[in-house]
């Protein structure tokens, strides 16, 4: 026998009103779980807003506390002006090792910490090592009386569209460059594969300055920091 549509009403609506009683528990405990939360966020306050004073002290303490490290290798670096309104700028900067890089790893993107970028992405440089030879002789009244040699070998050509250089000797660490200055040497838009080409000779230059420098005396602002990020095995450095 069918049950009339009343009957089963009925029982719809009772079986419905037994799930909804079941099922009390989990609503209540869910709407604790949003009630803490909606209290919560009200009696956290707001973060306070970043102040960029308090981001670049802290950017420069690290920076002091990375440079200034005991132990750490230096080289001095120097490089040509590339533009009228960059001869306004002091390029000489004292770059910083961790460890005994071999100087083609440093000559490839590192470098380039220190390196203007040109527009157009085509930028050759001639890298040379500038080493004394004979210091330059002042009086005291500091004019020159005798002027310095230098003994100026051309290492390697690098090239802003270049990943890697091209060196014109043998590979070195950059241990071996201490004492001596890196000048990298403005070729413009000279193609850097005829650079590389041509005859480099080690030469001798007379000059009034000389590459040595007084370490105590190079600020926090004139060190950087040169690290070459290592490539898994299998990859293009």
């Amino acid at each position: 026998m069918t049950l009339p549509d009343s009957a089963l009403q009925v029982i719809g609506g009772a079986a419905v009103l037994l799930l909804l009683w079941l099922l009390r528990p989990l609503v209540r405990a869910g709407l604790a779980r949003a009630r803490l939360s909606w209290t919560r966020a009200r009696r956290t306050p707001p973060p306070p807003p970043r102040d960029p004073q308090d981001e670049w002290r802290q950017r420069e303490a690290s920076h002091r506390r990375d440079v200034l490290r005991p132990g750490l290798l230096h080289v001095a670096f120097d490089r040509e002006s590339v533009s009228l309104g960059d001869d306004s700028e002091e390029h000489w900067r004292l770059l910083m090792f961790e460890e005994n890089l071999p100087l083609s790893a440093v000559l490839g993107r590192p470098i380039f910490r220190v390196l203007a970028s040109v527009p157009g992405g085509q930028a050759t440089w001639l890298i040379e090592l500038r080493e004394d030879v004979r210091t330059p002789k002042r009086s005291a009244a500091g004019e020159l009386e005798r002027p310095g040699l230098v003994r100026v070998t051309p290492l390697a050509v690098v090239a802003q569209q270049w990943s890697a250089p091209r060196l014109l000797h043998a590979d070195v660490p950059v241990s071996r460059l201490m004492g001596a200055t890196l000048h990298a040497r403005y070729l413009g838009r000279q193609e850097p594969t005829e650079v590389a080409a041509s005859p480099h000779p080690i030469r001798e230059e007379e000059t009034g300055a000389s590459t040595a420098y007084d370490e105590a005396q190079v600020g926090v602002n004139d060190r950087v920091m040169i690290r070459v990020r290592p490539h898994p095995p299998g990859t293009a450095g």
